[in-house]
């Protein structure tokens, strides 16, 4: 899942074997990445260090925020954000390997967090 400025999502699964909330989990790990403006990793070291924060999060957020690897902010060579990616459907660190190397692999600046 891809989100930028348009919040829209054009990404979909490919994997007719995976799970069917995978969708909606990478949503959640591109759209906490927009939402607390860091990416999934390090979203993950506060949300085990401040637990009841991220429940306050999850709250407001009406349930659309994931703060865990594989949430990746996209930014150009300048360091503008331009939007964020969010991959689901294998360990947490390889849904960020595999987000990273999308990112990279256009020319971009992945910012795992």
């Amino acid at each position: 899942m891809t989100v930028g400025s348009s919040s829209r999502t054009p990404g979909k699964p490919s994997d007719r074997r995976s799970g069917i909330l995978r969708p909606q989990i990478a949503h959640a790990k591109a759209w906490g990445c927009l939402g607390t403006g860091a990416g999934g990793a390090a979203g993950a070291r506060h949300a085990t260090r401040d637990p009841a924060f991220f429940a306050a999060l999850a709250a407001i957020s009406e349930g659309r925020i994931a703060s865990s690897r594989g949430g990746v902010l996209i930014r150009d060579t300048a360091g503008s954000l331009l939007g964020s990616i969010g991959v689901s459907g294998d360990r947490p660190e390889n849904d960020e390997a595999c987000a990273v190397a999308g990112v990279e692999s256009v020319d971009l600046v992945a910012d795992a967090g």
